[in-house]
């Protein structure tokens, strides 16, 4: 894949150059939301790391190649990064280069208890990067490895038997004559390229990766699963060699892309945003609104609605913070439900430090006005359907897509926040921001002072009595506002529950914990949804129309990330409610 829409944001000081880094073996706490993971502690290492003189994309957008030698210098590690022609793969794909130092007694690939841990050095290497010389760092789910060597192959084999989620996709050789695929390891599926011949890990490939079919493409033997398009390994046994290395890296890892969202992670293929004909608008002044201000946002049109003038609606998707839009393009997936569905989705970006203003805060640029001249150009673009505008976001994306549904209830038809409660209406930014990791001490006035957002929404409720339909999804692991299940009065999801249920006309009773449920929650009606039964929804409806105007959807095993289901079934609640002129609400089946 060779899409160049996202931006190449991030310098280093020290592009174009090989450096070497410390790895601390007591790195064993990283949080960063949405790109944690978890490392354990050991000795204190270093690897070697390269960022590219041509720079990198966002974090949350980069790709990290992690190259396994045997030796410990830097000038091996020059020399097969030249060899291997390393450097101008990094340079064109705007890559990471790691080179992790194995100790004196070599790579444990047997992982042998009374010997230093390697998996959770090679954790603990994409751990360091935040804070590394280089200043520049990428995503947990897209980690991949290249292994030069026998040793390090099969350190790779345990590390995708006994760590999967930390293992993106592999390329490797032909084991040790003393190893062997370890036994009672967690045997999940893993995307691999195979450069020479080893019948044991093709085996064990194939039955990992549930394969059902194999067919022939420039020469290498591919296997497809049948169960998951995503999961797929390359056998080619021509060996390692540059050409090699650009093969698996245009077939295999820059289609790659293995989230943090369930237990052993979730395959997706990367989008190629060119292709799909996104789009990007880039720093972009035209729509004229808060003093001209620069805005970013990108937009899809479905191929089959360009040129046409068929109304369609409108779907705008907020990304979290400290994120970038084509990242929460592909968190959402939503143009892939768009072009199966005919609709047009759009991805801003926040306008000042990747934090939507959530709270309408006077003294920043207003993404509110961001986000209504948008809708005002999207109508130029294409003839759009205003009855039914939408809106979805992740995190505090969740917050805006709360927010301006209270807002703006006459714009919007629906709404399906994921991640994160009503802040924007119930709180204020001085608030929100109160931490003493920020630095920030807010005074007692900024601390009692009323969201602008509340402002507006209090008014827009008094005009008329609206209604909002809200479909909430949030993850069982998900501690980054609250914890799970809810099982106190004092939980900050209580709140935002009683909000929009009042709203909606639905009785709010007295909190009671349901033990019932992991949720801890009782609702109109409650169920398991999907073949694995991984979502407990929650339906409440109205007293009046009986509509099931507030749902929450809750996936077991998931941290604060987003798991492409449940956007689909956002859609299926979201594509039935449609925005009258007069402001009332109308439902289809």
């Amino acid at each position: 894949m060779n899409d160049r829409m996202n931006e190449v944001t991030v310098f280093s000081p020290f592009g174009g150059q090989l450096i070497l880094e410390e790895v601390l073996g007591s790195n064993n706490e990283f949080k960063i939301p949405e790109n944690s993971i978890t490392t354990q502690k050991g000795s204190d290492r270093s690897m070697f790391s390269y960022v590219p003189l041509s720079g990198c994309y966002d974090a949350k957008q980069e790709q990290v190649l992690m190259v396994l030698r045997d030796e410990t210098d830097g000038v091996s590690a020059e020399k097969l990064m030249k060899d291997l022609k390393l450097d101008e793969l990094a340079e064109e794909k705007h890559l990471i280069l790691l080179f992790p130092n194995p100790t004196d007694q070599g790579w444990n690939y047997h992982g042998d208890a009374l010997r230093e841990d390697d998996l959770s050095f090679l954790v603990r290497c994409f751990a360091a990067l935040p804070k590394s010389k280089g200043k520049a760092s990428g995503f947990n789910g897209m980690i991949f490895y290249i292994a030069t060597s026998n040793s390090s192959s099969a350190l790779l084999s345990l590390l995708s038997e006994k760590q999967p989620v930390d293992c993106s996709a592999m390329m490797l050789g032909a084991y040790p004559k003393d190893y062997h695929i370890t036994q009672g390891g967690l045997r999940q599926s893993v995307n691999a390229w195979v450069y020479e011949e080893n019948k044991e890990l093709q085996e064990y490939l194939i039955e990992v990766n549930h394969i059902g079919s194999k067919s022939v493409s420039d020469g290498l033997n591919k296997y497809v699963s049948k169960l998951n398009e995503n999961n797929m390994h390359f056998v080619s046994n021509n060996g390692l060699s540059a050409d090699e290395i650009k093969n698996a890296w245009e077939l295999l890892f820059s289609e790659t892309r293995r989230w943090r969202n369930d237990t052993y992670g979730t395959y997706q293929k990367r989008t190629n945003f060119t292709e799909w004909g996104f789009v990007g608008h880039v720093n972009d002044d035209s729509l004229t609104v808060n003093n001209d201000f620069k805005h970013t946002w990108y937009e899809y049109v479905p191929e089959q609605l360009r040129g046409t003038n068929e109304k369609v609606p409108l779907v705008f998707y907020f990304h979290g913070g400290a994120c970038v839009p084509l990242y929460g393009a592909e968190q959402s997936d939503w143009h892939e439900i768009a072009k199966k569905e005919n609709f047009i989705v759009v991805y801003p970006k926040a306008s000042v430090g990747k934090m939507w203003n959530a709270f309408d805060d006077q003294n920043q640029p207003s993404d509110f006005a961001f986000v209504l001249a948008l809708i005002e150009h999207m109508k130029m673009v294409h003839p759009i359907d205003e009855s039914r505008i939408y809106l979805s976001g992740f995190s505090m994306g969740s917050m805006m897509s709360n927010a301006m549904a209270c807002a703006y209830p006459h714009i919007f038809a629906a709404t399906a926040p994921l991640n994160a409660q009503h802040l924007g209406y119930l709180s204020n930014r001085a608030k929100l921001m109160s931490s003493p990791a920020l630095g920030n001490k807010p005074t007692d006035d900024q601390m009692n002072e009323i969201s602008h957002t509340k402002i507006l929404a209090d008014e827009a409720k008094k005009r008329m009595d609206y209604r909002m339909p809200v479909f909430q999804c949030s993850g069982l692991l998900d501690d980054l506002f609250n914890t799970w299940p809810i099982d106190k009065e004092e939980n900050l999801w209580i709140p935002t529950f009683n909000y929009w249920k009042e709203y909606n006309h639905i009785p709010v009773t007295k909190f009671e914990y349901n033990s019932k449920y992991e949720t801890g929650l009782y609702s109109d009606e409650t169920r398991y949804v999907c073949v694995d039964e991984r979502f407990i929804h929650h339906t409440w409806y109205t007293s009046d129309t009986h509509l099931p105007l507030y749902q929450f959807l809750v996936a077991k095993r998931m941290p604060h990330a987003v798991d492409l289901r449940e956007i689909r079934l956002a859609w299926q609640f979201l594509k039935h409610y449609s925005r009258n002129s007069n402001g009332t609400l109308e439902y289809k089946e």
